[in-house]
């Protein structure tokens, strides 16, 4: 069985948009979460955001994969005791 890369790109950019304060989908398969400038200056809301944006993407990316890997190769059953 092969290796795999995991790729994770996290940008923080300022926007106009409006305050969601949960993780949105968007078309390209990325979250997105806006918070205001009041959040983005605390360490600890900013990291609460990231974290929150970033786990959606995470199981999102993870049952892709595993759902990929089912198609490549049938999991083994396991061998009754006798």
């Amino acid at each position: 069985m092969g290796n795999y890369k995991i790729k994770i790109k996290v940008e923080v950019v300022e926007c106009e948009n409006q305050d969601t304060h949960a993780p949105l989908e968007q078309n390209d398969g990325s979250f997105e979460m806006i918070i205001d400038g009041n959040d983005a200056v605390s360490i600890d809301k900013s990291e609460k955001a990231l974290l929150s944006t970033a786990y959606p993407s995470i199981r999102e990316a993870l049952s892709k994969h595993l759902e990929e890997m089912s198609k490549k190769k049938p999991l083994k059953k396991p061998k009754r005791k006798k």
